[in-house]
């Protein structure tokens, strides 16, 4: 990069890495192709678990408390965290808008274990144990935020009570502005265990769904043992509701993901009697960076270029585009639009898993008021999978057990024609490919050798 020197990064021949942009303006495109076994409830419930098991501690600046601008000059862009993209000149979409840069900021550096020296590592704020974290939070301050302290029941806002229907999420009524897009003072997003509820309406859909059921569950225990105090249904309420999310992911999602075989090779499938004794106490329960930061956003492949709405008779209503939902989850405060996103996600189906991203995330992604452009989701990943640290494609076929990809010809018998002479066009190597796109480039650990 001539643009920005201080970010350009090398591999295996010694030729700088391609711009992420590149990369995915020229691998990702927006093709469209739908997968009808999958709606998009799944590809909702995978970004929800993944909120609960993994929240990478970001950058603010000290001063505004906001994500530091790298591109617009001025004191942020000499941030030492600023790692922004390169846009080539010849972008068919941000040379429109003369964008020569994208905002990108590093993760917050963490101590290594025992406090070692040794490479740069991000940290994880939040447990890595999928136990419903997102509906109940890590943190004491914000659990307590959320917490009725009566009844064992979370707050609510009854914004629909004159229609005899369910509840929404409370107000986020302190630091408004973070993570939430704002049309107005008097507008406010959500408050929930998560600070990520309001990346998108569906999710806050999901979050919403829990909270509700946290309370419906809260006051069933409530009646059959008047005895108990606050404390204590909460907290009991608390292990049915984290026994839910595994379940559901476990006997509904994980299969649909992997596959029956993966399974039972892997011994996940669920007990259909008897009770789990095989927890051992020294597996380290960490979320791995490579799982993390490129491994489980796969299901970027899978989003949509519009949201549907659907009636209760599973008829279809109307779509509002994905750009314009991103931190503006503000279709749920209309009077029965919750219920008509939650049939949309049992109806709609989700995009084939294949190297297609919409261009409402590769273009548009937490696209401004007032604005043409926005971020670019798949250039994000790779840029996030190399600052991290995470290995290549190759190296990781090597742990996978499989033979590592030496020449572009290797790559046929795992990608189709085009993929291959694409990749071919833009890497200088099989050797460094990033590890994000060449996964959803239909390449994976289930290959047969």
């Amino acid at each position: 990069s001539t643009l920005f020197p201080y970010t350009t990064l090398f591999r295996s021949l010694g030729y700088p890495l391609p711009s992420p942009r590149l990369i995915s303006s020229h691998i990702h495109k927006d093709e469209g192709f739908h997968d009808h076994a999958v709606t998009i409830l799944l590809v909702a419930w995978g970004q929800f678990i993944d909120h609960d098991i993994t929240l990478t501690a970001e950058t603010k600046d000290p001063h505004t408390g906001k994500t530091p601008k790298c591109c617009d000059g001025g004191f942020d862009a000499n941030h030492p965290n600023c790692l922004p993209i390169d846009i080539p000149a010849s972008d068919h979409f941000y040379s429109l808008h003369k964008r020569k840069c994208m905002n990108f900021v590093r993760s917050q550096a963490g101590l290594r274990f025992n406090c070692r020296l040794g490479p740069r590592e991000q940290f994880n704020e939040i447990s890595s144990i999928l136990d419903a974290g997102t509906v109940y939070s890590n943190l004491p301050e914000r659990q307590e935020s959320i917490r009725l302290y009566k009844g064992g029941l979370l707050k609510t806002l009854p914004a629909f009570s004159e229609f005899n229907m369910r509840d929404l999420l409370p107000l986020k009524l302190e630091e408004p502005d973070e993570g939430c897009i704002r049309p107005q003072e008097d507008v406010f997003c959500f408050l929930a265990g998560d600070p990520r509820v309001n990346e998108q309406t569906v999710l806050a859909m999901i979050h919403t769904l829990f909270v509700r059921e946290h309370n419906r569950i809260a006051s069933e225990l409530g009646k059959v043992n008047p005895h108990w105090e606050d404390e204590t249904i909460f907290q009991e309420t608390r292990h049915i509701i984290a026994a839910l999310v595994q379940h559901v992911t476990y006997n509904e999602f994980l299969p649909m993901v992997l596959g029956k075989e993966v399974m039972h090779s892997h011994d996940l499938v669920l007990l259909k009697d008897g009770y789990f004794d095989g927890y051992d106490r020294y597996t380290n329960p960490s979320a791995g960076s490579g799982f993390v930061s490129a491994a489980f956003r796969f299901g970027h492949s899978l989003l949509p270029s519009t949201i549907e709405r659907w009636s209760k008779t599973h008829r279809y209503v109307g779509s509002q585009k994905l750009s314009e939902m991103l931190q503006q989850p503000y279709d749920l405060y209309k009077p029965g639009w919750a219920d008509a996103y939650l049939m949309g996600l049992v109806n709609q189906v989700a995009q084939a898993l294949d190297d297609s991203v919409t261009q409402e995330v590769t273009n548009h992604l937490f696209q401004e008021p007032g604005k043409k452009f926005g971020l670019d989701l798949a250039a994000l990943n790779m840029q996030r999978g190399r600052e991290h640290g995470v290995p290549s494609y190759n190296r990781w076929r090597e742990w996978c057990g499989l033979h590592p990809m030496n020449t572009w010809e290797d790559l046929h018998g795992v990608m189709g024609n085009k993929s291959v002479k694409e990749y071919a066009a833009i890497y200088k190597s099989p050797e460094d490919m990033d590890l994000w796109t060449a996964e959803i480039g239909r390449a994976s650990c289930r290959e047969r050798v």
